[in-house]
């Protein structure tokens, strides 16, 4: 390598890890993070900037926010497009949380998004976004103005929580957003937003550590849905696979014993779905191979239920004698015509009444022969 490929590689090395300009607050001031690099232009310019920050810091410290505010204001405008109006944007909205004005602070947050997406601190806007979010969920009223009190409005913090999660998807706060976001509908009774939320949780956030929160409460919500063994079960088996899944991926967490018990509570409830329609079919319509087949599938849903058990005393009663009782009914008005096995349909010959409309397969004529003229 010669001595200039050599000069080249140092530069590189040396400058690779500096990163851009990043600010941070240490020790009651701000200052130009060390290994970053200074973007205030000119450069000579610097101290003065920073002398500003440090000032509307020690505004805010000293309880004058809104003064603050404008401080803050003042350096953004002074700076804009750099990192240091990106810090302004930043301690503007946290100034305005601070001072209940959530709704100003949000917007700040999505001007900071859409300005500066590769700000450096841009995750402390997240959180900022997800605290307000809980305090508006918690049940702290905006401020109109920083003084005037307006309503509550819990429901609001479902659409920050939302922002938060497509903001950083990966997140720290991602998880949560979701679990709040279902402990939220669930009590409001918004049963749909809560389902959704605890859907993403369980397939997104499998590792998450409200993750078994999460399946217990779709288990449950899921469960609810039917309304017994004579209504459509679909949700009952998806309640029990999801008990299942927290017992096998949590066997130490303490909702682990209630899913063995609800694991067997849904899948007897699911069979004897089955059972109810084995015996309509074999009692109420003469139809023992739909019972049969009814029975069976009882049996395969839930081998060691209650349900399984009736269902192996109907099978063998069906195997002793296929004709069901006859009731009152069947006695005074005649049982139910039980219905034919399926036979493979044969084709059926043209028969001659078809000839009398026209639809007679005349024999082709020879070629030649005395008929032809």
């Amino acid at each position: 390598m010669n001595h200039l490929a050599k000069t080249l590689l140092a530069v590189a090395l040396l400058h690779g890890p500096i990163a851009h300009a990043e600010y941070e607050h240490f020790e009651g001031e701000w200052r130009i993070k060390p290994g970053s690099t200074n973007d205030v232009a000119p450069a000579s310019r610097l101290p003065v900037v920073l002398l500003a920050m440090t000032h509307a810091a020690q505004t805010a410290a000293g309880g004058n926010e809104g003064s603050a505010i404008k401080e803050w204001s003042v350096i953004g405008e002074a700076n804009a497009g750099t990192e240091a109006e990106a810090v302004s944007i930043l301690e503007r909205a946290r100034l305005h949380a601070a001072r209940h004005e959530f709704e100003t602070a949000t917007e700040l947050i999505d001007d900071l998004y859409a300005r500066h997406s590769s700000f450096a601190n841009f995750g402390e806007a997240v959180k900022l976004q997800f605290e307000i979010a809980n305090r508006l969920a918690d049940g702290e009223r905006r401020k109109l103005g920083g003084w005037f009190p307006w309503f509550r409005d819990p429901q609001g913090a479902i659409a920050l929580w939302q922002k938060t999660l497509r903001l950083a998807p990966n997140g720290p706060y991602a998880d949560e957003c979701l679990i709040r976001t279902a402990r939220l509908g669930l009590k409001d009774g918004n049963d749909a937003k809560a389902i959704e939320a605890l859907e993403r949780l369980v397939s997104d956030y499998p590792a998450s550590k409200f993750a078994a929160e999460g399946l217990e409460m779709l288990a449950t919500m899921r469960s609810k849905e039917s309304l017994g063994p004579a209504w459509d079960q679909a949700t009952t088996i998806e309640a029990a696979d999801h008990w299942r899944t927290l017992a096998d991926q949590f066997p130490n967490d303490p909702r682990a014993k209630q899913a063995i018990e609800q694991i067997a509570l849904l899948r007897d409830r699911a069979a004897r779905a089955r059972l109810n329609l084995a015996k309509f079919y074999f009692f109420d319509r003469n139809n023992p191979e739909a019972a049969k087949l009814m029975a069976n599938a009882c049996r395969n849903i839930a081998p060691e239920s209650a349900a399984s058990k009736e269902a192996e005393e109907l099978l063998a009663v069906i195997q002793k004698d296929p004709n069901p009782p006859k009731s009152f009914a069947d006695r005074l008005l005649g049982t139910v015509p039980r219905p034919r096995p399926a036979t493979e349909a044969k084709p059926q010959a043209v028969g001659g009444d078809l000839d009398t409309l026209g639809f007679k397969k005349e024999e082709p004529k020879p070629a030649t022969g005395g008929d032809r003229r």
